[in-house]
C-alpha cells in the first residue's frame, strides 16, 4: 500500500522536457484554490482555463493546469516575481542560472576543484569550490617548526589542553569533500 500527500498535480504540459512552460502557465491562468482528488489543497486554472493541456501520467485524459501555494507564491511575492516574471521574458537567463545552480549541486560535496577530472569541468573556478590561491612564497622551514613548537610548548598549557584544542580544530573536517577542520 503507499500513502502519499493527496497532492496531484503536474506543473506543465511537456513535463519530461527543459522548457520555459512552467512559468508560461503559472503567469498564463489564473487561479483557484481547489481540492485534489484525495483531498489536499492545492490550486487550479480558474473557470476551466486550460482544461485537457495537461497530460495525463498515467495516459488517461488530459488534465487542467494546477499549482501549489509554492508555486503561486513565485508569481506573487514582489521578490521573486520580478525574478520569474524576468525569466518568463527571457528564458535564456533562467536556463543558465539553473545550469549553475545545477553543476553546484551536483559538485558541492567533491571538494576542491583540483579532484575534478575531464574534459567539461568548466574552465572558472567558483566561490563556493572554496579554491586556494597558489602559493607566492616560502614555506615554513625546519627552524620556524622548531621555534613554533617551542613556543607552544613554553606556554603553560597542558597536554590535555593541547590534544582538546587540536582535537576540536581537526573534527569538523570531513574527508568525502575536503572541508571543515581547521
Amino acid at each position: 500500500d503507499a500513502i502519499t500527500t493527496g497532492i496531484e498535480v503536474v506543473w506543465t504540459n511537456t513535463p519530461t522536457k527543459w522548457d520555459n512552460s512552467f512559468l508560461e502557465i503559472l503567469y498564463g491562468y489564473e487561479w483557484e484554490l481547489t481540492k485534489s482528488p484525495a483531498g489536499a489543497w492545492q490550486y487550479t486554472a480558474k473557470d476551466g482555463a486550460g482544461a485537457g493541456t495537461i497530460p495525463d501520467p498515467f495516459g488517461g485524459p488530459g488534465r487542467s493546469p494546477t499549482m501549489l501555494a509554492t508555486d503561486l507564491s513565485l508569481r506573487v511575492d514582489p521578490i521573486y516575481e520580478r525574478i520569474t516574471r524576468r525569466w518568463l521574458e527571457h528564458p535564456e537567463e533562467l536556463a543558465d542560472e539553473f545550469a549553475k545552480a545545477w553543476y553546484k549541486l551536483i559538485h558541492r560535496d567533491m571538494g576542491p576543484v583540483a579532484r575534478y577530472l575531464g574534459p567539461l569541468v568548466p574552465k572558472q573556478t567558483l566561490l563556493w569550490q572554496d579554491p586556494v590561491p597558489a602559493v607566492s612564497h616560502d614555506l615554513v622551514g625546519e627552524a620556524e617548526i622548531a621555534s613554533l613548537k617551542s613556543q607552544i610548548l613554553a606556554s603553560g598549557l597542558t597536554v590535555s589542553q593541547l590534544v582538546s584544542t587540536a582535537w576540536a580544530a581537526a573534527s569538523s573536517f570531513r574527508g568525502s569533500d575536503k572541508r571543515g577542520g581547521a
